[in-house]
């Protein structure tokens, strides 16, 4: 039998890839038949929850033991959980882009399901308008078009890590340098350092009005704090206390939420702690990432441990309230990241090699894709390297940053 090349083996996948025009405005309209049509149905009732969770998700999930617990199924607001597995990456749930992060690579994922890759990236970020994507490179800052075309590029005294475009008009860029942060203007015209020693957290810029001066937060030492990047004024910090995996603003900049390894802390904008919410016992956060209206934060929380559980948890961040469990599943989660309208979550489960796309209100559940590692290897046979991460959500067409009202590009948890 005559072996086909690595390039006709690929043309082959891609051939039996190809899909119609608007094939994912078809798919939603077929997705809202059915889901009438389930809703429809009379009631079976069984006594076994976990067999029926096991039936819906099908093969899917079966292949990595993944099931939806009874006790996390009572803990979430689930009525009736309905898992739709696929086994291709044929469109995003709703409409937009979104940022992958995958051994090594930064990949583009369009709404109807098209995949382009970006370069060889460690980590990247959306600009607020998705004009732009920033980039980390070895000892390099790397920007770029979303066709992955390099505008510039800026050397680095240390590897490069957690880069982040300010809100707004997407003036700045902060970034670490080894474990320097450094800012510098998005059209690479100057750069600073801006503060010495800080810790792995990934910045978070302060949404304010395009006349005020530009603030980060930022992790250094036991606390976090807010600096003016013109003038390096420190406006608040926060009291000591653990060093946070994200630091996140909500509400518009009125609040900064600090995610701890068993607890969220909500602050107020110059650091005064306002209130503690702590994680379930006995897990722990593996990531984070804030909706794009600031009201709302998804939490991983995992069992210590064996890792063999994980819930997704939402904190209301605009008042005071106990965390809502969303559901509960075995093995590790990785990565996560909210839709640029905020209606869905993605959160990757690397031993099932999948994703799961979670709708936390209305009735349409799960939806999961599955295998994932190896629709970002380049046609490549997948390697056993970095669980493909979903980095931010952004805007199907670039956003115009002028038009008031639109949040900017979601960004992912942490890797």
């Amino acid at each position: 039998m005559t072996r086909r090349s690595a390039f006709e083996r690929r043309l082959h996948r891609e051939l039996h890839a190809a899909r119609p025009p608007r094939a994912a405005d078809a798919e939603r309209r077929s997705w809202q038949v059915v889901r009438a049509a389930h809703a429809a149905r009379a009631p079976i009732r069984q006594r076994r929850r976990g067999a029926r969770l096991a039936l819906a998700v099908g093969a899917a999930l079966a292949a990595a033991a993944l099931a939806l617990t009874p006790a996390g199924a009572r803990m979430g607001d689930w009525i009736d959980e309905v898992v739709s597995p696929h086994t291709s990456l044929s469109s995003l749930p709703t409409a937009g882009r979104l940022l992958v992060v995958a051994d090594g690579s930064a990949w583009l994922v369009s709404d109807d399901g098209a995949r382009r890759q970006l370069g060889a990236f460690s980590d990247a970020s959306w600009s607020p308008g998705g004009l732009h994507v920033v980039a980390a490179r070895g000892n390099e800052l790397v920007a770029l078009d979303p066709d992955g075309n390099e505008n510039w590029s800026r050397p680095a005294a240390g590897r490069v890590t957690v880069p982040r475009w300010s809100p707004g008009y997407g003036y700045r860029i902060a970034y670490r340098s080894g474990a320097d942060l450094y800012v510098t203007a998005g059209d690479n015209t100057d750069n600073r350092l801006l503060w010495h020693g800080t810790r792995p957290t990934p910045p978070a810029w302060k949404p304010l009005p395009p006349a005020a001066e530009q603030a980060v937060a930022f992790a250094a030492g036991s606390r976090v704090l807010v600096v003016e990047v013109d003038t390096g004024r420190v406006l608040g910090r926060t009291p000591p206390g653990p060093t946070p995996r994200e630091i996140w603003w909500a509400e518009g900049g009125r609040r900064l939420v600090t995610v701890t390894s068993r607890s969220v802390r909500v602050h107020g904008p110059h650091g005064r702690l306002l209130r503690t919410v702590d994680l379930p016992p006995g897990f722990t956060s593996a990531g984070s990432a804030v909706a794009p209206r600031g009201r709302r934060l998804a939490v991983i929380a995992q069992a210590t441990g064996d890792r063999s559980t994980s819930r997704l948890l939402l904190i209301r961040l605009d008042r005071p309230a106990p965390p809502r469990s969303v559901f509960s599943a075995g093995g590790a989660f990785e990565g996560l990241t909210w839709s640029i309208d905020g209606s869905l979550l993605v959160v990757g489960v690397p031993a099932a090699d999948q994703w799961l796309f979670v709708r936390p209100k209305g009735s349409m559940g799960l939806e999961s894709v599955q295998p994932i590692r190896e629709k970002f290897e380049g046609g490549r046979e997948p390697r056993r390297g970095t669980f493909p991460r979903p980095a931010g959500w952004c805007y199907s067409e670039p956003a115009n940053p002028a038009a008031g009202g639109q949040p900017p590009c979601s960004t992912g948890s942490a890797p």
